[in-house]
């Protein structure tokens, strides 16, 4: 399969009337031009290729919570994100006891077979901070523990991707050695570690920061904490929920100036209301509500976004002026390379065959996942 007359987003430029091939759910050739005969050429006119939205932090979407979706649910909420062209994702937990997140890691388990797009799971917690605790719940925080760790990994079948964790908690530093020797992603979330808390973290295997300004030790000129490291330190890729409600455009536009494009992956950190009519809902025991374009708790504060994937993308366009090539490395390359994906994240020969392609508006038309449509 050859689409014609594409405009392709690569990882070195844009491709004005391109073609791109497909075999075997894997891209096969692009270039400049019409490219070389095939049996199905289609025409794609007015139409941006990029690679997949990849989205590391999202924690439901179309009314169903990763915390107690069934694995068939997955397959529902893969189905809502294709509409926002995510062909990657992490099921993202709450702050929970063991019991509850040891469901999460037998659900993936199982739904991991039908649920390509499914990349693994996203730890939130428990082992955060009190003081940011943010939306997570207060009863089930505790200090890092290998143990329960193994556990849960093992009941993944190796599914466990990213924690998010505070570093100043006791334990942290050698849990951090421990699962990054693994291949699990760390980072810094939830978290009121100072910026030489950071540092030492960094030199355990620490390499992310998660939802960067939001509950976390800010930048301060006196105290430098977590968001201070996140400028500074080259080694990390810094989250940031891309909504303009939960970080303002100006800091947006200031952080993605200091940061520059290579470290910044948009998130959406989306809860089960996403795609979905729900006003009320509890998130694992706390109460929240639906109010213009984020959740809160009942409470007041911020409980995470609403936020889809495109719309984090044309966000990031109307408030940096980010190139075409800078809005793939933020939606979808760094978080990939982030977590070690190496076959997708990019349009390249040999990368998985998974595209979004945006009309003229940066509005999703098609979206395709091993080669096969799936909007």
């Amino acid at each position: 399969m050859t689409f014609t007359n594409l405009c392709i987003v690569t990882r070195n430029g844009v491709i004005e009337n391109g073609y791109l091939r497909i075999e075997n759910g894997l891209i096969s050739d692009f270039g400049l031009g019409q490219g070389p005969m095939d049996a199905k050429r289609i025409d794609k006119s007015g139409l941006t290729a990029y690679p997949g939205f990849v989205d590391i932090h999202v924690h439901g979407s179309a009314g169903i919570d990763f915390m107690d979706a069934s694995p068939e649910e997955y397959e529902t909420i893969a189905a809502s994100l294709y509409e926002e062209g995510v062909t990657t994702f992490l099921a993202t937990t709450l702050t929970s006891g063991e019991e509850a997140l040891a469901k999460v890691c037998e659900s993936v388990a199982l739904a991991k077979e039908k649920v390509p797009s499914l990349g693994g799971i996203h730890f939130e917690g428990p082992y955060i901070s009190e003081k940011y605790k943010g939306a997570q719940n207060p009863e089930f925080i505790r200090d890092p523990s290998i143990e329960e760790f193994d556990r849960l990994q093992k009941i993944a079948g190796g599914l466990i991707r990213y924690i998010s964790l505070a570093p100043e908690k006791s334990g942290a530093m050698e849990f951090i050695r421990h699962v990054t020797k693994q291949g699990v992603h760390a980072s810094a979330g939830h978290t009121d570690a100072s910026f030489a808390c950071v540092e030492e973290a960094i030199k355990q295997g620490l390499d992310h920061v998660t939802h960067t300004h939001n509950a976390m030790s800010p930048h301060h000129h006196r105290n430098p904490g977590v968001v201070t490291a996140a400028m500074y330190f080259e080694q990390l890729f810094t989250e940031v929920i891309c909504d303009k409600v939960h970080v303002c455009p100006d800091t947006l536009r200031t952080f993605y100036r200091i940061v520059g494009p290579d470290r910044f992956v948009a998130i959406t950190d989306a809860l089960k209301v996403k795609h979905s009519d729900i006003q009320s809902f509890q998130l694992f025991g706390l109460d929240c509500v639906r109010k213009q374009d984020a959740a809160y708790l009942t409470s007041g504060p911020l409980a995470g976004s609403l936020l889809s994937m495109d719309q984090a993308f044309r966000n990031l366009k109307e408030v940096t002026g980010a190139s075409p090539v800078e809005l793939s490395k933020m939606t979808s390359t760094n978080a990939a390379k982030g977590l070690g994906f190496d076959d997708r994240g990019v349009i390249l020969q040999g990368k998985l065959a998974d595209l979004v392609l945006l009309d003229a508006n940066d509005q999703v038309q098609e979206v395709y996942k091993l080669g096969e449509r799936v909007k």
